[in-house]
């Protein structure tokens, strides 16, 4: 046998092996999270999950106890709803609660977490099926993984805090359940493939390559079987069509190429996520940074579309899912605006109800309010007949803080959203590293971060400079010594390396001017409402509040100090004048506003030149069942009368009912 024969079946025979150790050979995350617990809430953030604690966040449970307290724990709970839907509410609140304790290191709460995740995983069956489905539930059917992943998440949110390997054991045997008796074509199209999110995250830890293989056959099974329009075939298209899909699925479901490109490393995976994202982004956008999904479903852009607050929750983590994969800081943007915005702007401020269909222009949320959607709906609650947005609120909050410090491959720190909290990390030579961030940001352009380390540390911190920013500067100091500044700017991030000495700061103040900027709507083609915009913030006319408290109807009935509520106002209407236009026509107030929480009493605010336009430019009917709040022209008529004024606007996130989409006057 020549040697030239020799060596060709020795290639051949290689081949396979070779092949197969290039499939091995997966991309890696631009950036990781830190375990839960390494980000805690300061400031700002810090009171916002105390009220949390005391209202939506530390009580739901209670509230709902059938529905939320018991699917996990001994699923012997009588909710009149399905299996699926108690599994998903009940996870998606225990997903919030694990992230909430720890976010705010709060001893009592973690308590009460750990009571949930031991009697969860002491109810996990031979064959390893961990979840809410009895045995004599269906569990084939759709929401059986759909609610598990959302008790996965929270038990690996909990395994991550505490290093607890029999949790994490626990969920490995319980998607190893998923994977035997979901093959082949025993899968489901709608919510069941927000599995592979568990999935892929618990392969990564473990290595089990049974848990990155389903995932990559549910997307070959969901290329032929997609009629809800979100798997990958669908995701490259060139656009969705309005009522292709609940935008609530599409959101959770769009990543999954992403992930599975962690594993397949195939271009195509990614690519299918990303054009997702601009299908959504380019037809069905607010101006508070939100999907339109009048009925759930996606819907054009207007100022009097809806948002279901469980997007704002689904959105965000897929953007910073997104974030993390690719490195790119426009999610970074994307989630700030949303979440300084539209889901800051659906909450009660005390953290005891909030609105679970919320729009731009809201002059009314009440029992009867909803254009779109079932009426109770429009009205503030903590609960609902369908309790899903207010426990996907609960993990929202939580959800920005862990991503606000991120870790890159070289161990470095990337601060890719802004908000005060106090990183800590002990890397692996030992060495304990703590970084604090001081900023009253989004309602301050200026962060101070604090590096505490010992001497020495030779890591970079990496952070994002928003697209909305016109300059930044940036000052190094210690022990009030000035030192110099060696910085590293590209793509959207600014790198300032070590060494540092302890206890050295790093301040960036990011400047702005007052933006008016033409909004999408699809009732007004021909002259564009207009919204103002500073720094992340979007602004609004708030509109006086009444709070009216309800009985409603929730699936149990309300303990004392609880309640629903309808929140009315007698609208003031406001236009832009041309003035407004103008560079330098908008004049930004700071105000003093000590200790007091800025959603309440916002310590930013803008005077804006406006005019009156109540008589003719708006057909508002307080007596309307259902309020339909748009002006009706552009552009509009000024009142009889009225003079030019200086209106005072406020962020988005510090109203319930606000005017945002502003017609300009003649």
């Amino acid at each position: 046998m020549s040697k030239k024969i020799i060596v060709l079946l020795c290639a051949a025979l290689l081949w396979p092996l070779l092949a197969c150790a290039q499939e091995k050979t997966s991309p890696t995350p631009v950036y990781e999270r830190l375990p839960l617990g390494s980000v805690t809430a300061r400031g700002w953030l810090r009171q916002q999950l105390l009220r949390s604690k005391d209202g939506m966040g530390g009580h739901l449970d209670e509230l709902e106890p059938e529905m939320i307290g018991k699917p996990y724990i001994d699923r012997q709970h009588q909710s009149p709803v399905s299996p699926g839907w108690s599994g998903e509410i009940s996870g998606t609140y225990w997903t919030g609660l694990v992230q909430l304790a720890f976010t705010l290191d709060d001893p009592e709460l973690k308590e009460k977490a750990r009571r949930w995740v031991e009697g969860t995983v002491a109810l996990q069956e031979e064959d390893g099926y961990l979840g809410s489905y009895r045995p004599t539930d269906n569990r084939l059917e759709d929401y059986c993984a759909w609610s598990a992943n959302w008790g996965y998440r929270a038990l690996l949110a909990w395994a991550q805090a505490t290093g607890d390997e029999r949790t994490l054991e626990a969920v490995h045997r319980g998607l190893l359940w998923f994977a035997e008796h979901w093959a082949g074509d025993q899968k489901t199209p709608y919510a069941g493939p927000v599995l592979i999110e568990s999935m892929i995250d618990v392969w990564r830890q473990t290595g089990d390559e049974r848990l990155a293989q389903w995932p990559a056959e549910y997307l070959d099974w969901l290329d032929q079987n997609d009629p809800f329009c979100h798997g990958r075939r669908s995701l490259l298209r060139e656009e969705l069509n309005f009522n292709d899909d609940h935008v609530v699925a599409f959101g959770e479901n769009m990543k999954n190429p992403a992930l599975v490109w962690l594993y397949s490393g195939d271009p195509e995976d990614r690519a299918a996520t990303e054009n997702g994202i601009r299908q959504a982004m380019s037809k069905c956008w607010l101006p508070n940074g939100a999907p339109s999904s009048n009925g759930e479903h996606f819907s054009p852009p207007s100022s009097n579309h809806e948002t279901e607050y469980c997007n704002f929750a689904t959105w965000q983590n897929s953007f910073l899912r997104m974030l993390a994969i690719t490195g790119e800081a426009k999610y970074g943007d994307w989630v700030e605006k949303m979440f300084f915005n539209a889901a800051q702007g659906a909450r009660k401020k005390d953290e005891r109800a909030m609105v679970y269909d919320s729009m731009p222009n809201q002059f009314q949320a009440t029992i009867t309010s909803d254009a779109f959607q079932w009426a109770d709906y429009g009205c503030y609650a903590p609960n609902f007949h369908v309790a899903c947005c207010p426990a996907q609120s609960v993990r929202l909050i939580p959800e920005y803080i862990r991503s606000m410090v991120l870790r890159d491959r070289e161990g470095n720190f990337a601060f890719p959203v802004y908000g005060p909290c106090q990183m800590k990390w002990t890397d692996g030579g030992g060495r304990e590293i703590a970084v604090e961030e001081e900023t009253n940001y989004p309602f301050d352009g200026k962060v101070t971060f604090t590096v505490r380390a010992g001497d020495d540390w030779p890591g970079a911190l990496v952070l994002r400079i928003p697209q909305w920013a016109d300059s930044f500067t940036v000052k190094r100091s210690c022990g009030g010594r000035a030192r110099a500044v060696e910085i590293a700017a590209e793509d959207q991030w600014l790198r300032v390396p070590g060494p540092w000495e302890e206890g050295e700061r790093l301040e960036i103040v990011f400047t702005d001017t007052p933006r008016v900027v033409e909004t999408e709507d699809i009732y007004f083609q021909k002259e564009p409402l207009r919204v103002v915009e500073y720094g992340p913030l979007v602004f609004s006319l708030a509109q006086p509040t009444e709070w009216t408290p309800i009985a409603g109807s929730p699936l149990t009935p309300l303990p004392e100090g609880w309640s629903w509520w309808n929140a009315t106002s007698r609208p003031v209407f406001y236009s832009l004048v041309k003035e407004a236009l103008a560079p330098g026509a908008i004049t930004v107030n700071h105000k003093d506003t000590a200790d007091g929480y800025p959603w309440e009493n916002p310590p930013l605010t803008l005077s804006v030149p406006m005019i009156r336009t109540q008589k003719y430019a708006w057909p508002f009917e307080s007596n309307a069942i259902h309020v339909t709040p748009l002006p009706y022209g552009n552009p509009v008529r000024p009142d009889e009368g009225a003079e030019v004024e200086q209106i005072e606007l406020v962020p988005y996130g510090a109203t319930n009912l606000r005017l945002t989409c502003f017609p300009i006057a003649e």
